[in-house]
């Protein structure tokens, strides 16, 4: 455990990502009371599993054992896209979590031996790299179209072409159907979290093909076939999407339902409030129950000297799902017309101008709320070395007399080169915005800021001629040669990788890591990125919800707060009143 985690549960964790308390049930091993199968628990060479933070400070309260009315949770993303294979946006997660089931559920920084069924019914590990899947042979959608093996792997093949699934490309040898409720998955390679993520991953929806074929795109987004516990009751676009139970679910036996899928509240009002300064508004007028927060705004609702929420309120603090963070990009394709893949002096330069610590403090987090990363990955996933964090440890550390100098050995005169920074302007703030702009033009570049929504971002990301520098948000891994896979290998790429590389040496680098999660390959892969000046992970941060007070315990799923998942006291009533 590392210390900032350490001391963020002793002094600033009020409610932790849920556990069996908070849905009325522990992970499950078994994937059936009657057939014996057991699920699997033996992923290769599995590091000991960083623990989520434990809900030690949860309201006291009498929890019900009855469906609460409605929730309402504000979000943050003014997409209310609810068709199966829209991208993902930073509210989006919460939408599908609720919509589309997986094969199965683990819970963010866990492990595959604690894989609790959901359309899957067990898996079994054959041998280090493949594993059998046995499917409920009662899986129906909303509108009763009948799942089976062929719509799995659909899905799966699907998601990967629709370029939302990426590691069905580099970590599957093959996905094969060997009767209607039976598969087998060979993968390719043994890291641990590499099974966890292809049976569970959030950006994969599982859907009858043959409906997903037929139905039109407004039938799409206003009343799609589910698989998860909840149908769309109201959609309207960019302001509102309201999620009701399914009573008809086909998983009649509770049991057998994994922790993120009780539908303990029967109606889920996902609200629009794109401003972080509103959503706190919002919670302090009692227009929503549940809101995700900038630490900024933490003060009004939790008092740091004391370490309690302030009353009326339940705040949460931690990570929400697998360790990931905020990575800047160079583009590295040899073959496209960005001056910085051909000339590594200027990649240099545009590093090192980055202040990592102004850049953490304008998203509005803190250093207790925040932690930098000194190598490229988080440092809660396994895998990241205590070496990075020494003081001395040079990982692009801001220095501006450096980046002039890069900037003149690349010799061009200052203002002689424009380079484009694509950001999205639902990640990043106006203020981290500018400290990119000052610290490049003060290194003697002229900037084009390409500051765009969601959306677009999503677009212009795979484009080689859109940007020369991308900021965004990916996934670390829960082991950081995973994440590193995950985005440089080129097999799931259409243009090398997340940044277009094209380079042997660094896809051998890779392969070793990967065959070998070594100290000695993990040190020469990451030394290569710094050598070439590929790419600088920034920072990792906590999720922060505030909720209030009726929800005693507060479930994160595999992206933020879970209304079905969450624990309701007696006395819940949301502070909206009554269902409209």
């Amino acid at each position: 455990m590392k210390k900032l985690l350490a001391t963020l549960l002793a002094a600033t964790m009020l409610v932790g990502c849920g556990g069996g308390s908070a849905a009325g049930t522990s992970g499950t091993t078994s994937g059936s009371t009657d057939s014996g199968s057991a699920a699997s628990s033996t992923a290769a060479a599995a590091p000991e599993t960083t623990e989520a933070p434990k809900s030690e400070g949860k309201k006291e309260g009498t929890a019900t054992t009855e469906r609460v009315d409605r929730v309402v949770v504000a979000i943050n993303s003014a997409s209310t896209d609810a068709s199966p294979y829209a991208m993902n946006t930073p509210s989006r997660g919460q939408t599908k979590e609720a919509l589309y089931a997986t094969l199965f559920y683990v819970r963010p920084l866990h492990f595959i031996d604690e894989v609790q069924p959901y359309i899957g019914k067990s898996i079994t590990q054959v041998d280090d790299y493949t594993w059998d899947i046995e499917l409920f042979d009662y899986v129906y959608d909303s509108k009763g179209n009948h799942i089976t093996a062929e719509d799995v792997l659909w899905s799966y093949e699907y998601s990967f072409k629709n370029q939302e699934f990426l590691v069905y490309g580099t970590d599957v040898e093959s996905f094969e159907i060997i009767d209607d409720y039976h598969m087998r998955l060979k993968t390719t390679k043994t890291i641990p979290g590499v099974i966890e993520k292809l049976v569970c991953n959030n950006p994969l929806t599982i859907v009858d093909k043959e409906w997903f074929e037929s139905a039109s795109d407004e039938e799409k987004q206003m009343n799609p076939a589910t698989t998860g516990r909840y149908v769309v009751e109201k959609n309207i676009s960019g302001s509102e999407i309201v999620l009701k139970a399914n009573d008809d679910y086909w998983q009649k036996d509770e049991s057998l339902l994994p922790e993120i899928a009780k539908a303990n509240v029967d109606r889920i009002d996902l609200k629009v409030i794109t401003e972080d300064s509103m959503r706190a508004i919002a919670l302090e007028n009692k227009e929503i129950d549940v809101a995700r927060i900038n630490a900024n705004n933490l003060h009004r609702f939790y008092d740091l000297e004391t370490g309690q929420a302030k009353e009326g309120y339940n705040v949460f603090v931690g990570m929400a799902m697998s360790p990931g963070g905020v990575s800047a990009y160079c583009n590295m394709d040899p073959d496209g017309p960005s001056v910085l893949a051909h000339d590594v002096n200027l990649r240099k330069a545009a590093l090192y101008s980055l202040s990592t610590e102004d850049f953490l403090l304008a998203s509005g987090n803190t250093f207790a709320t925040a932690e930098v990363s000194k190598g490229f990955g988080s440092t809660y996933s396994e895998g990241y070395q205590e070496k990075w964090n020494d003081p001395s440890w040079d990982y692009f550390n801001y220095d501006i007399d450096k980046a002039k100098e890069f900037y003149k050995e690349s010799g061009h005169a200052p203002g002689e080169v424009t380079i484009k920074v694509l950001m999205s302007i639902s990640l990043f703030s106006d203020s981290q915005q500018a400290v990119v702009l000052a610290g490049l033009e003060e290194a003697g570049f002229k900037v084009d800021l390409l500051a765009v929504d969601q959306a677009l971002f999503l677009n212009y990301r795979f484009e080689n001629d859109v940007w020369d520098i991308i900021f965004d948000y990916k996934g670390s891994g829960d082991h950081i040669v995973t994440g590193w896979d995950n985005l440089f290998n080129p097999v799931g790429y259409s243009n090398g990788s997340v940044c277009f590389t094209k380079d042997d040496h660094l896809v051998e680098l890779l392969k070793n890591a990967v065959e070998d999660s070594s100290d000695e390959n993990i040190n020469a892969f990451n030394d290569y990125l710094i050598d070439q000046a590929i790419c600088k992970y920034t920072y990792t941060a906590m999720s922060i919800s505030v909720a209030q007070d009726g929800i005693l315990e507060q479930f994160m799923g595999n992206n933020a707060f879970s209304g079905m998942g969450s624990t309701y006291s007696t006395e819940y009533k949301s502070a909206v009143g009554a269902k409209n």
